[in-house]
C-alpha cells in the first residue's frame, strides 16, 4: 500500500491595499472560475512569474 504524504510549503502572508474597484473586478473574475480572491490572485501572481 502506497501513501502519498504531501509536504507543506513554507508560506508567508501579504497585505496590500486594491483600489475598490480593481478588487470588486478581481472579485468578479474569481467568481466566474468559483474560487476565492485570495486564490484567484495567488493563482494569477503565480502564472506570471512561470
Amino acid at each position: 500500500m502506497e501513501v502519498n504524504i504531501m509536504k507543506k510549503d513554507p508560506k508567508t502572508k501579504i497585505l496590500f491595499t486594491l483600489p475598490v474597484d480593481l478588487k470588486e473586478e478581481l472579485l468578479k473574475e474569481a467568481e466566474k472560475e468559483n474560487r476565492s480572491l485570495n486564490n484567484y490572485i495567488l493563482t494569477l501572481l503565480i502564472k506570471r512569474t512561470t
